[in-house]
């Protein structure tokens, strides 16, 4: 018997769960060059690096605040905050600079075996993403898996971010399952394991190198080293 087996609905993170190299946010970080990219030409380098990492930082500061996961903000709306005199252009430009720094690439292997997935399970996502979901449906689109997930739940697209609970509620919901026939494959503890235990379900940790790292609280029912491992036999 496979982990994936006698689960009809498998819900998955995203970032560093099936996708990689994402929120380069960085000191060394140069923001300019996606703004240039992006047909920006109205703000200097040095403004363009200060307003996105000043963006950044103001919404880590409230991502880490858990009393406030339900009430979370939008990149537009941390924009307005910490720069509140960018014209509108320039702003919804920002926004797009930010998303390219905060998607991840999917590996090719790791895009067909979601393909894979498909056809035997109901596929869900529930991720964090701070930025509007286009950037990342693009990327979805470009590795050929834009079809794969019946249900998709961007955190951007609500005022809720993981460990809320609110987000995976949305997902079973709208796929009609329980909590006892899905397993959530994540790479938080905290964010994905966590939050999905408390609703009743089924967890699988992706922790690449971290798989020999002390687990205190709660554990996954199952470590893995990719989202291959989904395979493995127990």
């Amino acid at each position: 018997m496979r982990i994936r087996d006698g689960f009809p609905f498998l819900l998955f993170d995203m970032n560093s769960t099936f996708a990689f190299g994402e929120d380069r946010f960085g000191a060394g970080e140069d923001f300019s060059l996606a703004y240039r990219a992006l047909g920006g030409a109205t703000l200097s380098g040095a403004r363009v690096n200060a307003v996105v990492r000043s963006c950044f930082e103001h919404l880590r500061a409230r991502y880490d605040d858990h009393a406030r996961c339900d009430d979370f903000l939008t990149v537009a709306e941390a924009l307005r905050d910490v720069a509140p005199d960018l014209e509108p252009a320039e702003a919804e430009r920002l926004v797009a600079v930010f998303a390219e720094h905060e998607v991840g690439r999917v590996p090719d292997d790791h895009a067909q075996y979601l393909r894979g997935l498909a056809h035997e399970h109901a596929l869900g996502l529930v991720s964090n993403v701070w930025a509007p979901k286009d950037r990342f449906l693009r990327e979805f689109e470009r590795v050929g898996i834009e079809s794969v997930f019946r249900v998709r739940v961007f955190s951007s697209d609500t005022r809720s971010v993981k460990p809320s609970v609110k987000l995976f509620r949305a997902a079973l919901d709208a796929l009609g399952a329980s909590p006892a026939e899905a397993l959530f494959v994540g790479d938080s503890l905290e964010r994905d394991v966590a939050p999905a235990r408390r609703l009743g379900l089924r967890t699988a940790w992706v922790a690449r190198d971290r798989a020999s790292d002390v687990v205190t609280g709660d554990p996954p029912d199952h470590r893995l080293g990719t989202i291959l491992d989904l395979d493995r036999q127990i």
